[in-house]
């Protein structure tokens, strides 16, 4: 019984997490609702990106002659997409008029910018996320995003800068659930017995995709309640 409440304890202050901190500009009386809320392509360059040194990781793409290069190139394209698109869809759905464009497109006269940058992606190692757990192998991603007043395309006023960072957490892995001893003596079995659901949730999205979801919704939490203050959407419509 003891073991079961530690487990459980370990799995809810485990789980995968993000976080945002805010820097504000210094400015007086509210802006007029935006035209548009135009949110561009976040960059990230293929070699700030660190690929998954896991054993299977490594394997697979040995097994497809991927090589380094273009899986950076090939893990920076879906992190990117997915963080610009997840971004872009919850802040319409806070009701929002938000529009895509990319990075060197010219916003609509009398829109919010909003601009980032993907700093960094660690993916860390999956077998000993899915093994170890409790934080060894962590993936983790960095960006910062900036929002701008656009009313003078020509000079663009800072309104917000953001800072996040999600990681995969410190989730318990098969020797966690299992014990040191079952893992050592039957690892295979450990790992598709006791960390099935990790595992599986780890196969299931690339470590850039699933922390960019994650990071999405708190960067658009952070933007939607500054929109909220603003009053250009109702407080309850961030979620």
């Amino acid at each position: 019984m003891k073991r079961r409440t530690l487990l459980t304890a370990l799995a809810l202050s485990g789980c995968a997490r993000s976080q945002v901190t805010t820097t504000q500009s210094p400015r007086v009386g509210r802006l007029p609702p935006p035209t548009f809320v135009v949110v561009t392509d976040f960059t990230l360059p293929p070699d700030h990106v660190q690929l998954d040194s896991g054993i299977g990781a490594r394997l697979e793409r040995e097994a497809k002659g991927e090589q380094p290069a273009a899986a950076q190139a090939a893990a920076a394209r879906a992190t990117r997409e997915t963080l610009t698109s997840w971004l872009a869809a919850t802040l319409a759905g806070y009701g929002l008029p938000v529009e895509r464009l990319p990075v060197q497109a010219v916003p609509p006269h009398g829109s919010v910018l909003v601009q980032g940058q993907i700093v960094a992606l660690d993916e860390g190692n999956r077998t000993r996320r899915t093994v170890v757990g409790l934080g060894a192998g962590e993936s983790r991603l960095h960006a910062d995003v900036q929002l701008y007043d656009t009313a003078d395309p020509r000079h663009p006023w800072l309104l917000r800068s953001f800072t996040g960072t999600a990681g995969s957490g410190r989730m318990p892995g098969a020797a966690g659930t299992m014990g040191i001893g079952a893992v050592a003596g039957h690892v295979a079995t450990s790992v598709a017995a006791s960390g099935a659901a990790h595992a599986g949730a780890e196969m299931r999205q690339t470590p850039g995709t699933a922390l960019a979801q994650r990071l999405a919704q708190d960067l658009a939490r952070q933007i939607g309640a500054f929109a909220a203050r603003e009053g250009w959407i109702a407080p309850d419509a961030v979620r």
